[in-house]
């Protein structure tokens, strides 16, 4: 019966994972059903262990690390000052992490198949409804204002003037592509294609970028270096005219609207992409102006942000040493090789290449934003070290 109720809830725990984006969308009050599920999967771990189900010591072993590097973010910061509010903010994102157990008791042997269709069913369901909600807002059934007012308070929508929008969630359109791309039906690069535009619309660079230095590495491991050289050279393109491109494209769309000369066109209908990047590096400098020789190895601490951001930094690596240092690096670096090593004895199926490219995915996108750190990252990396080690022990 328990196992029953856990495969369930495992499910329900994917699908709201999958379409919910950073969980807000689904808040009543202080409380969302992310942490509503998060408590269920807690507490049936609890009576799971009761009854006499065991998880590996790997699982034990790694979350021992994380309760020490954890325990040393907050001590560091409440030597340091750190408002109590600050340190919570810190801490709460990766207290998912706890999952882990339960993923680890939920997921058997058939529940690598399961995972791969509710991601890719969900990557096109969150496809279809983003290309809806742009030919309603441009069809005038309603306005995008309309459309802003009544996402707005969710801090789930990045917008692009009043042209498309960037979800949180479209970290899966990433991850279904790469889903897709290792799964054996005749259709999948018809549906690569439509979730890589779905990114295309929304003017998201990481996710590009992202997904080519991927598949950059994909083909490297095959030998296949043309393909490979291919991929590098388009995510090197991103890098260097993605931000010219956007602003181009973005005067040549306000300048065509009939009611403007070019020379006055918006190059920021899409967002300033110089301002985000020069945000992003004045980050690293305020970070760099703060490292000492404790800093290097154990961080300043949970609470204690840079002034640029006094929270959350857009680097995920970049936040880590600041506030845990190379200790904090070394534990997700730990991970990372957990993955790799599950990987490499894995039966190199299309699942076990679906669920390993896709953890480098999100280890790459953390490079411009956090995602390996938060909930709907880091959830990618534990179902997919789980299911790899469930293909591994049946070789």
């Amino acid at each position: 019966m328990l196992n029953r109720i856990s495969k369930t809830i495992l499910l329900v725990i994917i699908i709201e994972l999958c379409l919910g984006g950073g969980g807000r969308l689904t808040t009543i009050g202080p409380v969302s059903l992310r942490m509503v599920l998060f408590c269920i999967a807690i507490v049936l771990t609890t009576l799971l262990l009761l009854s006499g189900k065991s998880i590996s010591t790997r699982y034990w072993k790694i979350l021992a690390a994380f309760f020490l590097m954890n325990l040393v973010g907050v001590g560091l910061g409440w030597l340091n000052g750190s408002a109590k509010i600050l340190i919570w903010e810190d801490v709460k994102p990766l207290l998912y992490f706890l999952i882990l157990p339960f993923f680890a008791l939920a997921i058997d042997e058939s529940s690598p198949l399961n995972i791969s269709k509710i991601i890719k069913v969900c990557a096109l369901l969150t496809a279809s409804l983003f290309f809806l909600l742009l030919i309603l807002v441009h069809s005038g059934v309603f306005t995008f204002l309309s459309f802003y007012k009544a996402t707005e308070k969710t801090v789930e929508f990045f917008y692009r003037g009043e042209i498309t929008f960037f979800y949180k969630g479209f970290l899966f359109l990433g991850i279904g592509s790469i889903f897709f791309f290792f799964s054996e039906s005749n259709k999948k690069f018809l549906f690569v294609t439509v979730l890589v535009l779905a990114i295309i619309f929304s003017v998201t660079r990481g996710l590009l970028f992202s997904l080519s230095c991927t598949l950059a590495a994909y083909f490297i491991g095959k030998k296949k270096y043309y393909h490979a050289t291919s991929a590098a050279i388009f995510s090197l393109i991103i890098v260097v005219w993605g931000n010219t491109s956007t602003i181009n494209f973005s005067r040549w769309i306000d300048a065509n609207k009939g009611d403007k000369a070019y020379e006055e066109a918006s190059p920021h209908l899409f967002g300033d992409r110089k301002y985000s990047d020069e945000g992003r590096f004045a980050q690293i400098k305020e970070v760099g102006e703060r490292v000492s020789l404790t800093s290097i190895f154990v961080g300043h601490g949970f609470g204690q942000g840079i002034p640029a951001r006094p929270i959350h930094m857009e680097i995920a690596y970049l936040e880590i040493f600041h506030k845990q240092g190379l200790i904090g690096l070394a534990f997700w670096g730990s991970l990372a090789w957990m993955l790799f090593t599950a990987y490499r004895d894995s039966n190199r199926s299309n699942f076990a290449n679906a669920f390993f490219f896709s953890s480098l995915f999100v280890f790459v996108e953390s490079a411009t934003n956090q995602y390996f750190n938060n909930p709907i990252g880091m959830s990618v990396l534990l179902l997919s070290l789980v299911s790899l080690y469930k293909l591994k022990n049946h070789l």
